[in-house]
């Protein structure tokens, strides 16, 4: 019932967007309108004759001017001149009054399908905790249950990019300063949105945000929602006309005493630039290939040199994470 409200509520939204941007168009009859204006005004200082046929086009404005001017005495009659000038700031009026309520529906819809996607969410983790809370059969596997690699931590690192949208095209692109701002504020908004997850440990390195969780097996419960987190923040902050991407890299450590190593080499795997894709390293492949239920599958995506050293050569094998039970685009 809650759900149904919820699209009836977007439907509503949609269509109100719809009939505002519609609506637009109107601006233009008030520009016309001011163009005919000036027109009839340059003719009639020149008498035309003909022009009287057209009088019923400007007589209703016309009595409304007339209340507050008076043409009488004067050489020049700058009626249909007014006239036209008001036309024409009623068009820009009425354009940006309907602005403000397009905007304003376009953030109460993204608002919306924030709020769908963190029901979806939610309804998600109850019945993943249900199926978890289900005494397993004799002989079955059980999901978190000790193993060889029950002692593997599981490492995140994550680099948000960030650029103006550009609404004209003498836009200016954000200065440098304005970037860093604002990558604060989504580093910001990924730990208030991952701290559902709870982390052993969180922070910067190389002014890159990580989490650290102890234990590997959370890898497909993590995977699962941290990519809707990703999608709202990137929604939340379109509405603030900020374009939002993110390269992020998967790891594995046996002990947190690797974990500053592991997060350099991530973080070079970071500056290769590969968006919005989970990437992996090779020792999350082989930590990930002895998990006896995996939902997902790894491609290889090549061979790269993670040394940040350019006098030794150190290439390792980066994967592709994806959902098997998905479609590869």
């Amino acid at each position: 019932m809650a759900q149904q409200r919820i699209d009836n509520k977007l439907s509503q939204l949609n269509t109100i967007a719809r009939l505002i941007y519609t609506a637009k168009f109107l601006r233009y009859l008030f520009f016309f309108y001011s163009f005919l204006s000036f027109v009839f005004w340059f003719l009639n200082c020149f008498e035309v004759e003909w022009l009287y046929h057209f009088n019923w086009l400007f007589q209703f404005p016309y009595e409304i001017i007339s209340i507050f001017y008076n043409p009488e005495g004067i050489t020049v009659d700058l009626s249909l001149a007014f006239i036209g000038i008001i036309a024409l700031i009623l068009g820009f009026l009425y354009d940006f009054i309907l602005n403000i309520f397009y905007n304003r529906v376009i953030i109460l819809q993204e608002e919306e399908e924030k709020r769908v996607e963190r029901q979806k969410q939610l309804r998600q983790m109850k019945k993943r905790k249900k199926i978890q809370n289900v005494q397993p059969e004799a002989g079955m596997p059980v999901i978190g249950a000790p193993n060889a690699f029950s002692e593997s931590k599981l490492i995140f690192l994550i680099l948000p990019h960030v650029k103006k949208i550009k609404r004209k095209k003498d836009d200016l692109e954000l200065t440098f300063q304005e970037v860093e701002i604002w990558k604060q504020r989504v580093n910001k908004k990924l730990i208030e949105n991952t701290n559902y997850s709870k982390p052993m440990q969180k922070g910067y390195y190389r002014k890159n945000l990580f989490l650290a969780y102890k234990d590997f097996n959370y890898v497909d419960d993590f995977v699962y929602y941290i990519t809707p987190t990703l999608d709202s923040i990137i929604l939340e902050f379109k509405k603030y006309g900020i374009l939002t991407s993110f390269c992020y890299v998967l790891s594995a450590i046996n002990n947190m005493n690797a974990l500053e190593k592991e997060l350099d080499c991530m973080d070079t795997v970071l500056s290769l630039n590969f968006e919005n894709e989970f990437v992996v390293t090779n020792r999350f492949k082989i930590t990930y290939d002895n998990k006896s239920i995996q939902k997902y599958k790894m491609d290889l995506k090549g061979e790269y040199n993670l040394s940040k050293n350019l006098t030794i050569s150190n290439r390792q094998p980066l994967y592709t994470l994806y959902d098997k039970d998905k479609p590869q685009e």
